[in-house]
């Protein structure tokens, strides 16, 4: 029986220090695939205006030149930095793509294209794509597809039947962050239950568990996988491990899926990923074991993640709140006195305030 391999890798900023090649380092990894995917987590453009955030992520045009080398296939658009240049980035970062061959799912400038199938081996494999939270769109043709539980299943239901299996990437979760809330957790047993084959999650920029849920497979965040990061973050703080990856290869055959693997890879002070050697694969592996067995065992509460959010999700936010209002001004100050009042950040002062009590 023909067996189609996929390789999915996490987040992608085509950023590097000294014109480094973004995937030399994984380039034999890569290239042993019938499918690739990725999360594109950058603009390619050189116009349009920028966002006012304490990030903004755009690429010049000709670095899809690394995508298409690399042998990328279909990749995901719906993320928090496809606008991050404005309607004009949006456009030119679709155009760049076509232009080249690469599918994207997830953004788009027509509300019809939101799907891609792709058949290989002869199998045929959908690709969906969703964003949390999001933009208030459409507007000048601009298509972004927003994490509500229902579209999401009325999607796979309307391509499931022009293809064998359905692969549905969600950019959701929070920031550094090692675990998916309960809640996401639900929704992803629903969505396997509706007729999605795997889930690829990223946003996190951290590895998250992985699941296997019925006939399906759910990998919470991939991680970065070519992505900047600050190398004080990771130097005798290995809690922070936004500079750790894995990359997924699947094999399916026209039953199912049949079986899996996890390859661990680091980015180097460059920003390349790289294969590392026994000892720290093994590291990264039995961590990957460690934080997909608290789900598994259903450990994963709501009350329980956000004590293990709190901390990480207010710093980080505040951080970048600061930036935005020295650069910004006072429309950003009322924005964050907004979120600091907000439902969600309240229950983070109580779930640090709970943490913190029981250390006690």
């Amino acid at each position: 029986m023909k067996t189609l391999r996929l390789i999915a890798a996490g987040d992608i900023c085509l950023q590097t220090r000294d014109g480094k090649r973004p995937f030399d380092k994984v380039r034999e990894i890569l290239k042993n695939k019938d499918i690739l995917f990725g999360n594109l987590e950058t603009v390619l453009s050189n116009r349009g205006k920028k966002a006012e955030k304490a990030v903004v992520l755009c690429s010049p045009p000709e670095k899809v030149s690394y995508l298409e080398d690399a042998g990328f296939d279909v990749l995901n658009t719906a993320n928090n930095h496809i606008m991050d240049s404005g309607v004009e980035g949006f456009h030119d970062t679709l155009e760049v793509l076509r232009k080249v061959g690469l599918a994207f799912v997830g953004a788009n400038d027509e509300p019809a294209k939101d799907h891609v199938i792709l058949k290989k081996q002869g199998i045929r494999l959908g690709f969906l794509g969703y964003m949390e939270g999001g933009f208030e769109l459409p507007e000048n043709n601009v298509w972004i597809n927003r994490l509500e539980p229902a579209d999401i299943m009325r999607d796979i239901e309307l391509i499931k039947e022009q293809c064998d299996f359905v692969i549905v990437s969600l950019h959701w979760g929070i920031e550094n962050v090692f675990y998916p809330s309960s809640k996401q957790i639900e929704l992803a047993h629903r969505l396997i239950d509706y007729g999605a084959t795997v889930l690829l999650g990223h946003h996190p920029h951290v590895i998250q568990g992985i699941e296997e849920y019925k006939d399906g497979l759910i990998a919470y965040s991939l991680g970065n996988f070519q992505f900047e990061f600050n190398p004080k973050e990771c130097i005798g703080k290995r809690e922070k491990r936004t500079n750790q990856s894995i990359i997924l290869s699947l094999e399916i055959e026209k039953n199912g899926l049949k079986d899996y693997d996890t390859i661990p890879v680091k980015i180097d002070r460059d920003f390349v990923p790289y294969i590392m050697n026994e000892r720290e694969r093994k590291e990264i592996l039995d961590f990957v074991l460690k934080i997909s067995n608290l789900i598994v065992r259903k450990q994963v509460n709501e009350k329980k993640w956000f004590e293990e959010i709190s901390e990480e999700y207010l710093c980080n936010n505040m951080k970048s709140w600061i930036v935005r209002i020295k650069r910004y001004g006072i429309k950003h100050l009322l924005q964050c006195i907004r979120w600091l009042l907000s439902p969600f950040v309240i229950r983070c002062y109580i779930g640090f305030l709970a943490k913190r009590l029981r250390r006690r």
